[in-house]
């Protein structure tokens, strides 16, 4: 949690949170969006989307639940785990071994999908982002037990990560069957970037005695890019703390400052300059996809996502090298100054700002440049027909986002089936790096109009009245409003490969949508 407050003022210029899509869509035939998953996917009519409401996901990733970070009181309010009625037994046995968090939102502004040029093309501006958070449990056993024993206590917090990616993006795809089975795409993306913020500490070394707890720095580093971001120091605003100034030997602050304390970051004085804001970086990503029917049942494909990069600008580099003297995590009072029980925002705003003083980021240097690669995204999908019913389909989808340590992995099967021509459902289950989730998916796609619900819910237990996840929980939420024009584009009517002389004669042979007809 060090410096979330510093990454998620950078990400302010925009939407908190790059998304990885809908993938409760991505066998549905009548989904507008589902190319935004595998560029190869055509659609069944042209469409336009609603402005800003066309496709609109937000989503949250933990491999810890919120459970394991607020708490119910008795009378029914919330805690965090800082309170001192949370004991650090019953907080710390459930956390995971690493703690990862996320938060993704994507929002199309504009899209639009028409057939023409011998294929299928899209075209869309949307705005997205991504935060992660991954930390191990050391750092909130130290924030929770402090020092635990007479002789002190030593901690290390290894390979501690904040990244936020917010941009906007406008794409341009085209689809276009090879063969009766072979069907590939392919998308050229140009990238704004709007903010961008990367923490990265490789250790945290903590010496915790009862007389004073040490903080030793290692591979601390912070990179903000976001115009108009004010970043002043404590040399210029003259916001000092009293951990900046030297102790005597009584352990009181004295008035001479400690080396360095002016070039620290000043939290507090951060902003923005509302007459400066706009973009901050350029880039382009490919995305490329290709679907081959096996068979009149068998339907494999692969996509592969976000292939490149963002030249960012505006940006403010700050350190962590030298070791300091922390004053230490302050216990959160049962009630407040006036008597009254302690509300969850008074909690949640004295820890953070105790981690301020665990967060010494010294200012090296302002308007730098760099660049920063997408978080790629693969797809392998598999999907079988059930033959004695043609609009029922199974399908197994493997996803896995390659972002570093933030990398994670789901495995997602699904029942999808088609009972009327303008309607469509997936029910389908999932596994990955963030536990397990159940997802539902409805469309309804009659013609001139198209309105899609989707959901995914984290399976596990949730605590009682607030229904929050006490473990791992991975869940989203899509809907879009489109409509919808022209033919509907019909299949292929050939044969893949025919059992027998009955299934071609006076049937249609299953197949992709083809803009051939």
């Amino acid at each position: 949690m060090i410096l979330c407050g510093l990454a998620a003022s950078c990400a302010t210029t925009t939407v908190m949170a790059q998304a990885t899509g809908n993938r409760s869509s991505y066998f549905l035939e009548g989904s507008v969006y589902r190319h935004e998953l595998n560029p190869a996917f055509q659609g069944e009519r042209n469409y336009v989307g609603m402005p800003a409401l066309g496709n609109f996901s937000v989503g949250a990733q933990g491999t810890a639940g919120l459970g394991d970070f607020l708490y119910v009181k008795d009378n029914g309010d919330l805690m965090t785990f800082m309170h001192p009625d949370v004991s650090a037994k019953t907080f710390l046995n459930d956390l995971p071994r690493r703690t990862k968090l996320g938060i993704n939102l994507n929002e199309n502004i504009l899209s639009t999908g028409f057939f023409a040029w011998g294929g299928f093309n899209t075209f869309g501006l949307s705005v997205k982002s991504d935060t992660r958070f991954s930390s191990p449990d050391d750092l909130f056993k130290f924030m929770k037990s402090g020092v635990d024993s007479p002789e002190g206590t030593h901690y290390k917090v290894n390979d501690l990560s904040i990244l936020s990616t917010n941009y906007a993006e406008l794409a341009f795809g085209h689809s276009r069957a090879l063969t009766d089975q072979l069907t590939v795409g392919a998308k050229v993306k140009f990238l704004v970037g709007l903010a961008k913020a990367t923490v990265k500490i490789d250790q945290l070394d903590i010496k915790a005695t009862p007389e004073s707890w040490v903080i030793t720095p290692n591979g601390a580093e912070a990179y903000l890019s976001a115009k108009g971001l004010i970043t002043p120091t404590k040399g210029e605003t003259g916001n000092y703390a009293e951990s900046d100034y030297v102790r005597d030997a009584y352990g009181n602050p004295t008035s001479q400052l400690k080396p360095g304390a002016e070039n620290l970051l000043s939290y507090d004085d951060i902003d923005f300059d509302d007459n400066n804001i706009g973009p901050t970086g350029f880039g382009m990503a490919f995305d490329f996809g290709a679907t081959y029917k096996w068979n009149d049942d068998w339907t494999f494909s692969a996509s592969l996502l976000d292939l490149g990069f963002i030249h960012w600008n505006n940006t403010v580099k700050a350190t962590m090298s030298n070791s300091f003297e922390f004053d230490g995590f302050h216990e959160i009072p049962v009630e407040d100054t006036d008597g009254n029980p302690n509300s969850i925002d008074n909690q949640v705003d004295s820890y953070l700002d105790d981690l301020e003083g665990l967060s010494k980021f010294t200012k090296e240097g302002e308007g730098l440049k760099r660049n920063t690669a997408l978080a790629a995204t693969l797809h392998l999908g598999a999907e079988y027909t059930l033959p004695v019913y043609d609009r029922l389909k199974f399908g197994g989808l493997w996803t896995t986002r390659f972002q570093g340590r933030h990398t994670w992995t789901e495995a997602r099967v699904s029942a999808n089936v088609s009972p009327l021509t303008w309607f469509e459902a997936s029910l389908n289950y999932a596994l990955s790096s963030f536990g397990s989730s159940t997802g539902l998916m409805l469309n309804f796609h009659p013609r001139g109009f198209n309105f899609f619900l989707a959901a995914d819910v984290p399976m596990g237990k949730y605590a009682k009245k607030y229904a929050i996840p006490t473990n791992r929980f991975n869940a989203n939420f899509n809907m879009g409003i489109n409509f919808t024009f022209g033919p509907k584009h019909k299949p292929v009517y050939r044969c893949v490969e025919a059992r027998s002389e009955e299934r071609r004669v006076g049937k249609e042979c299953r197949s992709r949508w083809s803009p051939y007809h």
